[in-house]
């Protein structure tokens, strides 16, 4: 059996090395997400056609033609849209729409 003193330094050093392991894991999670972030910022620069320099402008200067140039590209298309906009739906979709009781018929 360990010694309270031998027990206690194993769990530190085990500690330790979890520590250790997870700083580099979060390291390398900044790296996966600072590629990422590059990838897609690439892709978007690609649909319009500009350069670096000229997307950058574009963003930090001209924002209201940025959302123009989106809404002529569908660029800004919803991969999260699942039900068409005209579809009539019957669950919430705002809080402030007049809503369809289906109990009503």
């Amino acid at each position: 059996m360990l010694t309270y003193e031998q027990q206690t330094d194993k769990l530190l050093k085990k500690r330790k090395a979890l520590e250790e392991r997870m700083r580099e894991d979060s390291a390398e999670i900044e790296k996966i997400n600072a590629k990422l972030s590059e990838m897609q910022l690439a892709k978007v620069r690609e649909t319009f056609g500009l350069s670096e320099k000229d997307f950058f402008e574009l963003v930090t200067q001209h924002p209201e033609k940025l959302l123009e140039l989106t809404a002529q590209n569908g660029a800004a298309v919803s991969d999260t849209d699942t039900v068409p906009d005209d579809a009539d739906v019957d669950g919430q979709t705002s809080f402030f729409d007049k809503k369809r009781n289906p109990y009503a018929d």
